[in-house]
C-alpha cells in the first residue's frame, strides 16, 4: 500500500483531529503551554520518550533505531496575533489569535509521522528526533532550543522540515536545493537634533526633516546598489516623531527590516544602510544612533540532500507531484537549527483547487484538510529515504 494511503487509513482521523483542535485553541509564541501538554500526552500514549532537556514550551522526543543515520524532523507550534476571518467549524475561539501561518498543520503532520515511526520503531535503521519547536513566529524558538542544549543531547546527521504553501495545490510538494527563504535583519535609527520654537528654525536642528530624507534615500539601496537580478526587500516599518504644532522635536526614530537571499547581497545592504544613515545625519547636523539587528539566516537547502528529498517527495506525491518552487522572501529560523548540519526544507502544497488563495498571515488563511496527512507522509518518507 502506498505510504500516504497507509498513513491516511491508519492515522488520518487522529491527524486531522489534532490539527482542528490546535486551530481552535491557538497559542502565541512562548505561550504554547496547552499545546505542549497535549503533545506530551499524545507522544506518551504512543510510547515515544522525551529528550531530557528542560523546556517551558515545545517538545522534543526521540525514537531509537539502529546504527544508521540519525534524522531530525521539525515542526513549529505557535500561532500569530491576528483575528480570524475565515468561517470554519474549528475557527479560533481565542480573540485576536489564530493559526494564520499553518503551524497547526505542521504540528499535526509531525505527530502523524511520529505515530507511523513509533509503530515501526523496530525497523528504523537509525534514531529519529521529533522537534516541536515553539516561537518560530518571533524567530527565537530555534535559538531557545539550542541554548537549552538540544544538539548537546542529540546531534543529528540530517534535518528535515516543511512549511505549507497555499499557492501550491494539495498533492504537490516544492523541492529546491540552494536558497529558498530569506535572511532577515532589523534596524532602528534614531536622529537626535535640537528642539526649539518653530518660529526660530535657524536655532534648531530638526530631526524630522533629516529622517524624512533618510527614508527616501533608503529606497535607493535595493534599486541602485543591488543587481536587478538579485532579490532583496528593504522596508521602513515605523516612524516615530512629532509634537503639538509649535515645537521642533529633539529626536525622530525609524525602524524596519531587510530581507535578502544571498550573504554578499545582505552585507552590501547593511553597509549601505549604515552609511546612508550616518552621512544623512551629518548633512543635517543631527547625531545618529544606529542599531542593526541580525534576526535569522536564510534557508539554504543542501545540494547533498536534494536526491533524498526528491525521492522522498516522489514516494508520496509521484514524480509529477514534485515541483520546483520559487524562492520566498519570508524568513524561517529553521536555518539556525540547520547550521552545521545538512538540512532540507520542503514547501508542502496546501491550496484547494478552484478556491481563492490566501497566503500566510492573511485573516482568511486556511489549508486543505488533508495537508497535515500529506505532511506526515512526507516526513516519514524523508526518514526512509535518508536511512535507505
Amino acid at each position: 500500500m502506498p505510504l500516504y494511503q497507509e498513513i491516511n487509513d491508519l492515522y488520518g482521523d487522529s491527524i486531522r483531529a489534532l490539527a482542528s483542535r490546535l486551530h481552535n485553541c491557538p497559542e502565541l509564541s512562548f505561550q504554547e503551554h496547552e499545546t505542549t501538554a497535549l503533545l506530551k500526552q499524545l507522544l506518551s500514549e504512543k510510547g515515544v520518550p522525551l529528550l531530557p532537556i528542560e523546556l517551558e514550551t515545545g517538545v522534543v522526543a526521540v525514537l531509537k533505531g539502529g546504527d544508521g543515520p540519525k534524522i531530525a524532523l521539525r515542526a513549529d507550534i505557535d500561532a500569530i496575533p491576528q483575528r480570524e476571518a475565515w468561517d470554519r467549524p474549528d475557527k479560533s475561539v481565542v480573540e485576536g489569535v489564530m493559526h494564520g501561518c499553518g503551524h497547526d498543520v505542521h504540528t499535526a503532520g509531525l505527530y502523524g509521522a511520529a505515530c507511523w515511526l513509533a509503530d515501526h520503531r523496530n525497523s528504523l535503521k537509525g534514531d529519529v528526533l521529533l522537534i516541536f519547536q515553539p516561537a518560530e513566529e518571533k524567530l527565537k524558538g530555534a535559538r531557545y532550543l539550542l541554548d537549552r542544549g538540544l544538539w548537546d543531547a542529540f546531534k543529528p546527521d540530517m534535518l528535515f522540515g516543511l512549511h505549507n504553501l497555499p499557492s501550491l495545490p494539495i498533492g504537490q510538494v516544492g523541492v529546491k536545493a540552494g536558497p529558498l527563504m530569506s535572511f532577515k535583519d532589523g534596524f532602528s535609527i534614531r536622529y537626535v537634533g535640537r528642539s526649539g520654537h518653530t518660529s526660530t528654525p535657524q536655532k534648531n536642528v530638526d530631526p524630522i526633516i533629516a529622517i524624512a530624507q533618510l527614508i527616501t534615500a533608503l529606497q535607493t539601496v535595493v534599486s541602485r546598489n543591488i543587481s536587478p537580478l538579485e532579490a532583496a526587500v528593504l522596508t521602513v516599518c515605523s516612524v516615530n516623531a512629532g509634537s503639538p504644532f509649535t515645537t521642533t522635536v529633539d529626536d525622530a526614530v525609524i525602524t524596519g527590516n531587510i530581507r535578502s537571499l544571498d550573504s554578499q547581497v545582505r552585507c552590501r545592504i547593511l553597509e549601505r544602510v549604515r552609511k546612508l544613515a550616518e552621512e544623512t545625519a551629518s548633512a543635517f547636523e543631527c547625531t545618529a544612533q544606529i542599531e542593526m539587528m541580525p534576526i535569522t539566516e536564510g534557508v539554504v537547502n543542501s545540494e547533498e540532500l536534494l536526491p533524498i528529498a526528491r525521492n522522498a517527495g516522489a514516494a508520496v506525491f509521484g514524480v509529477d507531484g514534485v515541483v520546483t518552487p520559487e524562492v520566498n522572501l519570508a524568513s524561517e529560523d529553521f536555518s539556525l537549527l540547520g547550521r552545521g548540519i545538512p538540512y532540507f526544507f520542503f514547501f508542502l502544497g496546501s491550496g484547494t483547487p478552484g478556491e481563492q488563495t490566501y497566503l500566510w498571515h492573511n485573516p482568511h488563511f486556511h489549508a486543505h484538510p488533508q495537508t497535515p496527512v500529506y505532511g506526515a507522509a512526507l516526513l516519514v518518507s524523508s526518514v526512509l529515504a535518508a536511512q535507505a
